[in-house]
């Protein structure tokens, strides 16, 4: 079978692969990367979003007359390969294990001049647009119930107080003495 190979880089978060050299970079610095989970890695990029079989790694890792414990092989390459990544099997970003049956490569690809490895189309990137809106309205909406709150509980909490009637005094004269007696 043949393979097809991307001519030029695919991307995938802060990694980029160039399946022609065989290397694998983060945000540009070259990774180190064994020969079997690399090509594990080359086979899930070429089928993203599929699962790649076991049996196909099986197939691609060892030629026919090649006796090994795949089982234990493979697991350890794929280990070998999520490290490399920073990707674990509990929480995948980007190689997920199917069950008994082999493995996905399940992040968005990219290769210049669209999102497209092979003959299959990748998974299209989901673009999530943050609203900054509704959370600041619900915070401003908060401050000022809290404002209003603490203005009616501030104004019962003052005792109520009458106006008081203050005592009149002359300040004017008409300019005849006061005899004290």
């Amino acid at each position: 079978m043949e393979r097809r190979f991307a001519a030029t880089p695919i991307r995938f978060g802060v990694f980029e692969v160039d399946l022609i050299a065989g290397e694998l970079r983060k945000r540009g610095i070259k990774i180190k990367l064994q020969d079997q989970p690399f090509r594990i890695l080359a086979l899930l990029l070429e089928r993203p979003g599929e699962v790649v079989t076991r049996e196909r790694l099986r197939e691609t890792l060892w030629p026919r007359d090649t006796f090994v414990e795949f089982e234990h092989s493979i697991n350890a390459a794929a280990a070998k390969l999520r490290h490399a990544l920073g990707d674990s099997a509990e929480n995948p970003r980007f190689v997920e294990t199917v069950a008994k049956r082999g493995y996905r490569f399940i992040a968005p690809t990219d290769v210049a001049g669209g999102p497209n490895v092979g003959n299959t189309p990748a998974p299209k990137p989901q673009r999530t647009r943050i609203s900054w809106r509704r959370p600041i309205l619900v915070l401003s909406g908060t401050v000022l119930v809290i404002i209003a709150t603490f203005t009616l509980v501030f104004r019962s909490s003052l005792p109520h107080q009458t106006p008081s009637l203050h005592a009149l005094h002359r300040i004017t004269s008409d300019g005849r003495r006061r005899r004290d007696s």
